[in-house]
């Protein structure tokens, strides 16, 4: 009896013990445009003009709803241009949040394109402006900053922020960048692989929030493999939240 025992119990199936699988750490990067500038539209890059009252008011609306929505940041992140960096000032006082400027998240610069209207800007410049439209890295205003330039630097700026963050407590911090849209759209065109004159099909409407979640389980780098997910949204009620892309008629930046 003992015997048979003993060899049932031997031929019972062995339990398998499993470590707890972990939540994979990520990072959340939502990327507000600035709102309107005073002085109207323009080529404007460089040119550092201060929000109007009404970008004030898009920003406030924007960051408001997402907060409602449910977005709980833990830093804000700006661009050193005034049109970015007083609101996050502002924002970050109000919600006493950690506050840093990313100098290479400034807009490109746009040489001697720089305050001209888009009107002045195709009657003086029409093969140039045709050309930056059709293809951007074989076509730098005078006295401009190259776009593949200004691409590389956007993307190290990124990337950095993102590894920087994948090294540090806590587990899944969530960031907001008050940026511009060209850096917007620099990173999309980086980060899905588009060519470059197609970010201008991207719409990014003053105060407009795009969000990356990047994941620690697949190194992040953009232009190379990762895991993440891209959300368009807008939430100053321009356009609808998760607004389609469309066809830009604006100024890469104004």
């Amino acid at each position: 009896m003992q015997q048979l025992l003993t060899q049932k119990l031997t031929q019972q199936p062995q339990i398998k013990m499993h470590k707890k699988q972990q939540t994979p750490k990520t990072v959340i990067l939502d990327f507000i445009r600035h709102g309107e500038p005073e002085g109207g539209t323009m080529y404007r890059g460089s040119q550092d003009d201060p929000l109007s009252t009404m970008g004030w008011q898009q920003l406030q609306s924007s960051t408001d709803q997402a907060i409602r929505q449910g977005s709980q940041w833990q830093k804000i992140i700006t661009s050193p241009m005034l049109r970015c960096c007083e609101f996050a000032e502002k924002l970050s006082q109000h919600h006493n949040l950690p506050l840093s400027t990313a100098p290479n998240l400034r807009e490109l610069c746009f040489g001697d394109l720089e305050g001209l209207t888009p009107e002045r800007a195709w009657a003086q410049y029409p093969s140039l402006l045709a050309g930056m439209w059709e293809n951007p890295n074989a076509h730098t205003p005078p006295n401009g900053e190259p776009f593949k330039e200004f691409c590389d630097r956007v993307e190290k700026s990124i990337t950095d922020i993102i590894q920087q963050q994948l090294s540090e407590p806590p587990i899944s911090p969530h960031l907001l960048l008050v940026v511009h849209g060209g850096v917007i759209r620099a990173i999309l065109h980086r980060l899905l692989n588009i060519p470059a004159s197609a970010t201008f099909q991207f719409d990014v409407p003053f105060a407009a929030i795009t969000r990356i979640v990047a994941y620690a389980d697949a190194p992040f780098n953009i232009n190379k493999n990762g895991t993440f997910t891209v959300s368009l949204k807008n939430l100053n009620g321009i356009l609808p939240t998760n607004s389609v892309i469309e066809k830009s008629t604006s100024t890469p930046d104004s």
